[in-house]
């Protein structure tokens, strides 16, 4: 999921539950009378502290809260507490109503998080379940409300232990909630912060660094073998800097590494070295068919439009075999020399091992 999204996600929730303490703590030391007194406004803070943490949560899994709908709620509620409250004083309906009100809200982003894509880490599914007890406590609170709680009875809640049972189930749940959040905010973070360490700026490649040591993972791996090394760069990009400019030159690797990627299966590795230097581990054990995925990249490349220069990318590239992780940096030194093998015949053009001691053009 985006970054900025979820980030906005976090500032909502964060606010419904600031938004929830005032009317929470008010409550708890109010008179029958006083309930009755405030009961319109701490109502509306209820209620709007419920749907700013349903607009979070829809937000993060980039569906709605239904605002409109949202307000019609709550206008319909207001209404009824202002008159269960100060035309005729009725605590158990305006318990009833604020109770039906605030499960409403709260499951208006039901639907956005059943629609959002399967959850790949525990902690979110976590995040889900947490939201999803507080759903399902708003109903049995409903319904205890609504059907266990006599009439009669009623003027006592405040001071009743199921009153102080409901807030504490409450407070349970919505504590593990927020720890669930933290948890996966503490996630994103991190995992943000990886992003940016793995991968280049420019074109969203993998790194040196990171390449490396992703390629050692996939070579140590025995039930995999036969790996190339595809070493590609940008032919005269120097000229394309002094002619056109940097941000030209920005454009055209940025280019280039799309290509690459685009050429390439889920399992392979595609990185920038640095400067105009790309980088590719390719599964493939043999080195024609490898030259050939470079070959297809070149005639891409050289038939890929670049609005920032006048005529097309070309690129140079070297192919070499891979037998195990510690034959890397030598494979990574074979493939760099046929690649300027490839730039002195001409430029433009795929240098490979055809086979042991001959190299083909």
């Amino acid at each position: 999921m985006p970054a900025m999204r979820t980030q906005r996600s976090v500032l909502w929730i964060a606010s419904g539950y600031v938004v929830l303490a005032f009317p929470l703590g008010a409550q708890s030391l109010m008179t029958n009378g006083q309930l009755a007194h405030w009961a319109v406004l701490t109502g509306a803070l209820y209620m709007a502290g419920v749907w700013v943490i349903s607009h979070g949560m829809a937000q993060r899994y980039g569906g709605s809260a239904h605002p409109r709908l949202a307000l019609a709620i709550a206008v319909v509620a207001l209404a009824l507490l202002f008159y269960f409250s100060q035309v005729s004083d009725q605590l158990w309906l305006r318990i009833v109503i604020l109770n039906v009100a605030m499960l409403l809200l709260r499951a208006l982003p039901v639907r956005s998080i059943f629609r959002a894509p399967a959850f790949k880490s525990g902690v979110e599914r976590i995040l889900w379940a947490c939201y999803l007890a507080l759903l399902v406590n708003a109903v049995v609170r409903t319904g205890v409300v609504m059907y266990l709680l006599p009439v009669q009875s009623v003027e006592d809640l405040t001071q009743s232990g199921l009153w102080l049972l409901m807030l504490a189930v409450n407070m349970v749940i919505g504590l593990a909630f927020i720890l669930s959040l933290l948890a996966c905010s503490l996630r994103e973070i991190l995992q943000a912060l990886r992003s940016e360490r793995d991968h280049d700026a420019l074109t969203c490649l993998l790194n040196r660094r990171s390449f490396l040591e992703s390629a050692q993972t996939r070579l140590r791996s025995p039930r995999s073998s036969g790996w190339a090394l595809l070493v590609c760069d940008v032919d005269h990009f120097k000229r394309v800097n002094d002619a056109w400019g940097h941000a030209a030159g920005d454009e055209v690797l940025q280019i280039v590494g799309q290509t690459l990627q685009q050429q390439v299966r889920p399992g392979d590795l595609v990185a920038r070295f640095g400067g105009e230097e790309f980088v590719v581990l390719l599964h493939c054990a043999d080195m024609a068919i490898a030259a050939g995925v470079a070959e297809r990249m070149r005639r891409q490349l050289a038939q890929t439009h670049c609005s920032a220069i006048a005529g097309a990318v070309t690129a140079s590239f070297g192919v070499a075999g891979v037998g195990s992780c510690d034959d890397l940096p030598r494979a990574l030194e074979r493939a760099d020399a046929l690649l300027y093998l490839a730039k002195n015949a001409g430029r433009n053009r795929v240098a490979w091992d055809a086979a042991p001691g001959m190299t083909s053009v």
